[in-house]
């Protein structure tokens, strides 16, 4: 009875010590929301940032942020509205910016277009942009007006062609911005370096040039002048710009969340990536964190990880237990995501060694009065170690099963740019697996089951151990090992198993790992079960033998 007891009391502890490993919200392959719910509340808050644009009269960045993340503030509404019924050309202009406010006065255009782009297509308005712009002693600004007839454009048309409106726009477009003083000194004058180069006749420099006015085209034709300078703000390379602008052909219907997302970043390159590689959930896992604010999206697309999904029953368990986790858990996690892990992992290992006590127990109970191996052995102390490794696996695995699925790389050309064509971020993603992801998925896979081979190898050491402290002949001793036969067979029997069990997950797509991990099963199973017959139960049965007969 007493030992009934603290079997279960034992169990009880592993069970505790586990519910407690799973209210801890660290991931290996993804980032859990609570997390980038907690990173979002440590920052400023949606309202306050619409707040912020309206306050400042951005009508057109405040009208995006609003639209990405869901808020419907009437007042918010109430107050944009205001801002458009007394300043009508802030539809078109986005906010109050003199320099695009005096082009739309000039405007000849009775319909005014809400993106910068559509705005300057007619003649009139590039050549009244043009004049104003003509008398600037910005040199930079010079070197991008006479780029506009250049020869040598590939995809665009110059400036005096019949159809050369789009290209003429976006040197205007670009010229506006680096005259207003948007573009960083070192940038504008990056630009204007580009220019003067395309201007004597470089090519690659030509080529350059037309790429940066696409890039431009594809953000002007999407937003108005006041979200377009503010992403000109966030520009520190021309990358950043190009970046920006395939994210915006890539997703035209999302213009809104990827601007808003660029806005709370502040960061092109982390956000294009993030984009890139999470091809399948990254739209979703962005629209969550951009309704938490802008640290939630700044600490999810620096995490590179996608959202943590668990699937039905594990999922469940956890929703039943979320009310229930410590906050000081979730500040763990998202200030040291390795900390995090490492709780996680010494609280599973704990409820692990619980377990394999738990069992210990209940097998010494079932042998009666026969003599077991001391616990202090270090069969049993490395039997129950492993064991724990195994329930740490087997656990993990369980709640979060991407850990057994490889991640897809992302090729380093990045799209490619080119105007009125809607690259699909899948374009930039390579169909070849990763080999060093499915390596780590692998080599995961082999550990498991070389742990689960040590662990049988050890439960029959630990069964030799006690046949040969029992006080019985030799010959009776000799006939529990046979008794045992198919124990000690059992590595062989798991190895088996295991390879069976990993191909038809291979096949089925629910584990990314290598056939050489189902082979492997066998193969340890084989080298586990040789090595316990040749080198220990061999030389045993040998020396009863021989006692027998002497007897």
């Amino acid at each position: 009875m007493v030992a009934l007891l603290k079997t279960l009391i034992l169990l009880i502890i592993a069970t505790a010590l586990a519910i407690t490993a799973l209210l801890v919200p660290a991931q290996i392959r993804s980032v859990d929301p609570t997390v980038v719910e907690l990173a979002g509340a440590n920052s400023s808050s949606v309202e306050d940032k619409i707040w912020e644009e309206i306050n400042a009269a951005y009508v057109g960045p405040a009208q995006r942020f609003a639209a990405a993340t869901g808020s419907q503030d009437p007042a918010q509404q109430t107050q944009i509205q205001l801002l458009l019924d007394q300043n009508p050309n802030f539809a078109s202009s986005g906010g109050p910016n003199r320099d695009f406010e005096d082009l739309l006065k000039r405007s000849v255009t009775q319909r005014k277009s809400r993106a910068v782009i559509p705005q300057l297509l007619p003649r009139s308005e590039r050549a009244s942009l043009t004049e104003s712009l003509s008398t600037s002693r910005n040199r930079n600004v010079t070197a991008l007006l006479s780029i506009r007839d250049i020869a040598g454009l590939s995809r665009l048309h110059p400036a005096s062609h019949a159809a050369g409106a789009p290209y003429d726009a976006g040197v205007l477009t670009l010229a506006l911005l680096i005259e207003a003083g948007h573009f960083q000194p070192s940038l504008a004058q990056q630009i204007g370096n580009l220019a003067t180069l395309a201007a004597g006749y470089n090519p690659e420099a030509t080529i350059a040039c037309e790429d940066l006015v696409i890039g431009t085209l594809s953000l002007g034709r999407q937003l108005d002048y006041t979200s377009l300078v503010s992403l000109a703000e966030l520009t520190e390379t021309l990358g950043d710009w190009s970046q920006m602008a395939a994210l915006f052909r890539a997703q035209p219907d999302r213009i809104a969340e990827n601007y808003t997302a660029l806005r709370f970043s502040e960061s092109p390159d982390t956000l294009y990536r993030y984009l890139a590689e999470q091809t399948e959930t990254g739209n979703q896992d962005l629209d969550f964190a951009l309704r938490h604010g802008p640290g939630a999206v700044s600490h999810l697309i620096h995490t590179e990880q996608p959202l943590f999904q668990a699937s039905s029953i594990p999922g469940t368990v956890l929703s039943l237990l979320a009310p229930f986790r410590p906050q000081i858990f979730v500040e763990i996690t998202l200030h040291n995501n390795t900390l995090g892990q490492a709780l996680k992992f010494a609280l599973l290992f704990l409820a692990g060694l619980a377990f394999a006590f738990a069992m210990g127990s209940a097998w010494r109970n079932s042998l009666g009065n026969t003599s077991t191996v001391s616990r202090s052995n270090p069969m049993v102390m490395a039997r129950d170690i492993l064991i724990s490794f195994v329930v740490v696996l087997t656990i993990w695995t369980i709640f979060e099963p991407n850990i057994l699925k490889s991640k897809e790389s992302v090729s380093d050309s990045g799209p490619r740019i080119e105007f009125a064509v809607a690259d699909s971020l899948q374009s930039i993603k390579s169909p070849v697996k990763s080999m060093q992801e499915i390596n780590q998925v692998t080599l995961l896979v082999l550990a498991l089951f070389f742990i689960i081979q040590l662990v049988i190898y050890s439960f029959c050491l630990i069964k030799i151990k006690e046949v040969s402290k029992q006080a019985l002949s030799s010959d009776m001793k000799l006939k529990l090992l046979d008794n045992e036969e198919n124990l000690f067979d059992f590595g062989l029997y798991v190895g088996l198993g295991g390879t069976v069990l990993s191909l038809i997950l291979v096949a089925v797509g629910i584990v990314e790992a290598s056939l050489m991990a189902a082979y492997a099963s066998t193969l340890f199973g084989i080298l586990f079960t040789a090595i316990l017959k040749v080198m220990h139960l061999r030389p045993y049965r040998r020396q009863l033998i021989l006692s027998a007969d002497a007897a």
